[in-house]
């Protein structure tokens, strides 16, 4: 019997229930990450309600009593070509953004049951695009970090009825794989969602010292994408402010977005949305989006979400309440704080990157 996440089990001694193709195929198991360096994949099961429930779908969200199987990579791969996926699915949508810009908010909104399908921050595509950046080769297979997207696309596809459409919406860091994942998913369209620097490092700032350092990370992460960037030292990093890296980190995030949407493999299929339009014409947005995601939400319902509870809840954490005007309010008690501090940080980003707008307008943007 499979036993708690810490304590994964060996293959032979998984019962006839959750075989492997069980694991696959079967809704309540969560193909949930690579473990490189062992090469395999680890499943947690799921109890009813989870995928909906968990702002993101990380092992301390997805509840206490979750259990682990972890399954070698070559199983999986011999299961997967022994059972080929049947034809006439759906192919996925995808939200992809910026970070910090109403990404989870959307991707609540045009959940509805029945119709479609939200999936949060699926670690698997983490572990996709981190593959591509170490330009990762298996040991025990053929197959390399080019073929990773399609196969974490194969495990996290089943988490929809047929009559359902997958939305998919993957942290700001897997942005490096945008043209792969809409390559391998057949998504007709998909759809990028980004903000201005103020309302970025503001939210950031709202949020305080945990999420400058979680900006740390991402940028450890997204300058890797960048050669020019790949090769800064560690004392080149540590040097540069708080808001300084929040700021390049917008900035790069906004570089390799534009860049995805103007690619010739993603020009037409990927469309930007400007989160403050979202924000604060939610009913308006959310038509837009659906509209050109072809998810079949009626006009009626949308309308319904965008005037009921998820506009007054915290996308995050829906046991607290948000509001345009407390977000204005708690934005100007931090600008009035930060002062000069921000007006130098803006001012310096300008400078060393003269063709970039603080309050850009990407391209591709979806008809309003």
């Amino acid at each position: 019997m499979p036993v708690h996440h810490s304590l994964p089990i060996p293959l032979f001694q998984i019962s006839l229930m959750t075989d492997v193709k069980q694991l696959i195929d079967d809704p309540s198991y969560l193909a949930y990450k690579f473990d490189f360096t062992n090469e395999t994949i680890e499943f947690i099961s799921l109890a009813e309600g989870d995928l909906e429930s968990a702002t993101w779908l990380t092992r301390d969200l997805l509840g206490v009593d979750s259990s682990s199987t972890s399954v070698p990579l070559v199983d999986v791969l011999r299961s997967i070509n022994s059972h080929p996926e049947g034809a006439g699915s759906t192919p996925p949508r995808f939200i992809f953004h910026t970070a910090y810009c109403a990404s989870t908010f959307l991707s609540r909104c045009l959940s509805v049951k029945g119709v479609s399908v939200s999936l949060r921050e699926p670690q698997l595509l983490l572990d996709a695009a981190n593959a591509k950046r170490v330009q990762w080769r298996s040991k025990t297979s053929k197959i390399d970090f080019r073929h990773l997207p399609a196969l974490a696309l194969r495990l996290l596809r089943k988490h929809a009825e047929p009559h359902e459409t997958l939305i998919i919406k993957p942290i700001n860091s897997v942005n490096n794989i945008i043209a792969e994942l809409l390559h391998a998913s057949g998504a007709p369209k998909a759809l990028m969602l980004y903000t201005d620097a103020r309302n970025f490092l503001l939210s950031t700032l709202k949020k305080g010292q945990a999420a400058t350092q979680r900006q740390r990370g991402m940028f450890d992460l997204l300058r890797c994408d960048f050669p020019h960037l790949s090769q800064l030292g560690l004392s080149d990093v540590i040097h540069l402010s708080d808001l300084k890296i929040s700021l390049t980190l917008w900035r790069l995030q906004l570089e390799q977005a534009e860049q995805a949407l103007t690619h010739s493999s993603t020009n037409g299929m990927l469309g930007s949305l400007n989160a403050e339009i979202l924000i604060n014409q939610p009913d308006m947005a959310l038509q837009a989006a659906n509209k050109f995601l072809q998810l079949g939400i009626s006009s009626e319902a949308i309308s319904k979400i965008a005037l009921g509870d998820l506009s007054t809840r915290d996308a995050k954490n829906m046991d607290n309440s948000f509001s345009v005007s407390t977000r204005q309010a708690a934005y100007q008690k931090i600008e009035d704080f930060y002062g000069s501090d921000l007006v130098n940080g803006y001012k310096w980003l300008t400078t060393n990157n003269p063709l970039t707008s603080l309050t850009p307008s990407l391209s591709g943007s979806i008809e309003l």
